[in-house]
């Protein structure tokens, strides 16, 4: 069996222990942080479909508003007509003027014009639909497609409506239609679609539409450079007519995808707006993921998704993992050595004065001769050195006795042997206790600091969640008034709207009604601003909370955005926090997430312990001090007598055990402060005065 020192065991159980440890965190990493970094991935990739899901929905809705404009342009044209108030060269440049303007400020269609049923607008007439289009000059104005070669009438885009019965069984006052997906013959030769609005007399009798054409060009080219991941190839499909508008590289045509077996997945009901799925899907020879989503206005917007791509962040994170790993256990173990070292250097040193102190005689090896031990220093050896030194004082009385009488020298040969092997044994106790000693105070210092790193993350954890239940109680009530005005003012519109049709409104009415929808929008107005307010300051103080690194940042706006984020809490408590911010901004380099977790306790303990009685106040005061910042957080509360006050940062401490209290917070504040901080925590308090916390922090 091989035999090891006690240096040699310690240094062999630690790399064993490394090693076994090293490996159970790389299994770690390569499980939970490949489905945590995936799961992220995902959320990503969500938001970006969000994004192309709401361009093509403003760009649809924007179409869909324009056509609607100019049916109502139309009808009240055609109403002009029919009562004969202008000549007919009069109404003719008013069709001009009312496309020319409508397409000039909007660049996204291609076009659109005013449609009329045949004979409808003019008896003379059986083709009457004025257009206007975009080109590179500005808008042009033409009758060239009222003509009975082109047949407006018989045109797919003029029928999708007519056999949809104008949009009859759409609820809307004013029902639109879209084609599907087609090819313009008639001027661009692009791939395009058009949006109809119903026209109607005053009988609601239809007597024709508007439309506006919209070429998918701009909009495919949008969603093609959306770039999801860098290999991502993106496409874009029409729903109802299951038509490829943007082909990916790797399925270029019509016929590939209509042959893939998941190609009708694309179209099971899913709700808008929802990431879908498909995983898995091998294409030439290449395994990919095929993410899509359904947007509002009828289309699949959709990504086909290397597999490689999703898990090349997973593969660095794990090289990253490995060799700082590996760089921290060749560290630890020179560390190690080093702590050994020095440990046992004291032991060594002792041993080797020990042997210098026995020599023996050149003329007569047996004849040992031992000198007094010169040991100034006074620790765990002193007493065996004395106790050595009493021995060889003993051993060189022997010696003289053995040279006069030589008769007792094997006498006392055999004494010196006998007192050479207890003295052993006691080194080797004593080096046994101490090592026991020392293995026992480690594994306390590390169960200590454990214990302390757990009780702050779940004191930090603690305080964003009740930063998350106050900042949501405070926004209920803006949320609450902004969703009762903006109800108001549809009511409001909704009732003018019947008013106009029915052609009661009266200037008075119109003017009222104005006033009223303006209050409310600034009712509207002020609300969703306090709301985005609560909720900017909620992102930025639980992105600070979250963060672990230290970094540079002015602690004045940072101080006020953590008291606006902690008066909901004050304020269900009755109570008043008030925030003095200094006249300049002080730029300090620290950790902000410690700084809250401090913060927070403190006012949490106010609002514990200070106040009996409602209508308390609490004040937050900040100073520059050159090289350091001062913070001082007071409230008028009942105070503490000075046995109190003097130990309030011990840990345990509590004068409300009864009521739940661990007596930890204030304990970990000042740890948070001296150890992670390198600043000073102060509390000033006499009973009946309130209470004074006085926080200094350096500022580099």
């Amino acid at each position: 069996m091989i035999k090891l020192n006690i240096k040699t065991r310690i240094v062999v159980f630690v790399v064993l222990f490394e090693l076994v440890a090293y490996g159970a965190i790389q299994i770690f990493n390569h499980v939970i942080y490949k489905k945590e970094l995936l799961a992220l991935k995902t959320q990503e990739i969500q938001q970006i479909f969000h994004v192309g899901n709401e361009k093509i929905n403003a760009v649809t809705l924007l179409l869909e508003r324009n056509a609607i404009h100019l049916a109502e342009v139309g009808e009240h044209l055609y109403q002009l007509k029919q009562q004969q108030e202008l000549k007919d060269d009069q109404l003719v440049d008013l069709f001009r003027q009312s496309l020319i303007s409508n397409f000039r400020g909007f660049p996204e269609a291609v076009g659109g014009g005013i449609w009329y049923e045949p004979y409808a607008y003019d008896k003379r007439e059986q083709f009457f639909g004025p257009y206007a289009y975009n080109t590179d000059k500005g808008v042009e104005f033409t009758w060239s497609l009222s003509t009975i070669e082109y047949n407006y009438h018989s045109m797919d885009w003029y029928q999708v409506a007519v056999k949809s019965n104008w949009g009859s069984d759409q609820p809307a006052y004013k029902p639109v239609i879209w084609t599907p997906p087609y090819v313009d013959d008639a001027a661009t030769y692009s791939l395009m679609m058009t949006v109809d609005a119903t026209m109607y007399d005053d009988n609601r009798k239809p007597i024709g539409i508007s439309t506006v054409d919209w070429s998918l060009a701009d909009i495919t080219k949008f969603i093609s450079g959306l770039n999801v991941t860098p290999n991502s190839q993106n496409f874009m499909i029409h729903i109802d007519s299951q038509q490829i508008l943007s082909f990916p590289a790797l399925l270029a045509d019509q016929a590939q995808w209509q042959s893939l077996p998941w190609f009708n997945e694309f179209f099971i009901d899913i709700p808008v707006d929802s990431l879908m799925q498909i995983a898995d899907i091998e294409l030439s020879g290449v395994l990919y993921q095929v993410y899509f989503t359904r947007t509002q206005s009828g289309f699949i917007f959709g990504s086909l998704i290397p597999a490689s791509d999703l898990e090349n962040d997973v593969n660095e994170i794990t090289w990253i993992t490995l060799l700082m790993g590996s760089l921290i256990g060749l560290l630890f173990l020179a560390v190690l050595l080093v702590f050994l070292r020095l440990l046992f250097s004291p032991f060594d040193r002792v041993l080797a004065q020990i042997k210098a102190s026995i020599t023996h005689e050149e003329v007569d090896n047996e004849v040992v001769t031992v000198h007094a031990i010169d040991y100034p220093q006074r620790n765990e050896f002193t007493p065996i050195i004395e106790a050595l030194n009493e021995v060889y004082g003993q051993v060189n009385t022997y010696i003289s006795d053995i040279s006069l009488h030589n008769a007792r020298l094997k006498v006392s040969k055999l004494e010196v042997k006998r007192l050479n092997e207890q003295l052993e044994e006691k080194v080797i106790e004593r080096t046994e206790q101490l090592r026991l000693k020392t293995e026992e105070a480690q594994a306390s210092l590390t169960h200590l600091q454990n214990t302390q790193r757990q009780l702050i993350e779940q004191e930090k954890h603690a305080s964003l969640g009740r930063l998350v239940a106050g900042v949501s109680h405070e926004i209920n009530t803006p949320l609450g008034v902004s969703i009762t005005a903006c109800s108001y003012i549809f009511d409001e519109l909704e009732r003018l709207k019947e008013k106009i049709a029915d052609q009661s409104l009266t200037k008075n009415d119109f003017e009222q009604r104005v006033q009223r929808i303006a209050e409310s929008a600034q009712v509207l107005e002020v609300n969703l601003k306090r709301t985005g307010e609560l909720v900017s300051s909620f992102k930025q103080l639980a992105v600070e909370e979250c963060d672990e690194d230290i970094r540079e940042f002015d602690i004045a706006d940072y101080l006020v955005e953590l008291i606006a984020t902690l008066k909901p809490k004050v304020n269900r408590h009755e109570h008043h926090i008030n925030v003095f911010k200094a006249p300049k901004p002080i730029s300090i380099r620290s950790n902000p997430a410690a700084i809250s977790l401090v913060i927070s306790n403190i006012v949490d303990n106010a609002l514990t312990h200070a106040f009996r009685q409602p209508h308390g106040h609490i004040f937050v005061e900040m100073q520059d001090l050159k090289n350091e910042m001062c913070i001082v957080i007071k409230d008028d509360g009942d105070g503490m007598d000075e046995e109190v006050a003097s130990l309030i940062f011990d840990p345990f401490f509590t004068t409300t055990r009864g009521g739940g209290n661990s007596g930890l917070g204030m304990h970990i504040v000042y740890n948070i402060v001296t150890q992670q901080l390198h600043g000073n925590i102060e509390c000033r308090s006499t009973l009946g005065n309130g209470t004074e916390f006085v926080i200094t922090l350096p500022k580099d």
